[in-house]
């Protein structure tokens, strides 16, 4: 019986579903899990970075010049 779930949905919709334990969760479900864990991973390093007090960035690539600093 494995994969029982994603062959009932059809074979076009079995790509879309990730099996978790007796559970299939769809594509877009997934999308917003990892979109949120990339926000959060954004914030931690965001929060590392003031914490330890900032960061500056000089960059000279020719004529073109970035600076950049966050703290």
């Amino acid at each position: 019986m494995r994969g029982g779930a994603c062959r009932s949905a059809g074979r076009e919709g079995a790509g879309l579903m990730a099996r978790v334990g007796r559970h299939g969760i769809p594509g877009f479900v997934w999308f917003l899990i990892w979109l949120v864990v990339c926000i959060l991973i954004v914030i931690l390093l965001a929060l590392v970075i003031h914490h330890f007090g900032g960061a500056s960035l000089s960059l000279k690539l020719g004529h073109f010049y970035l600076n950049v600093g966050v703290t």
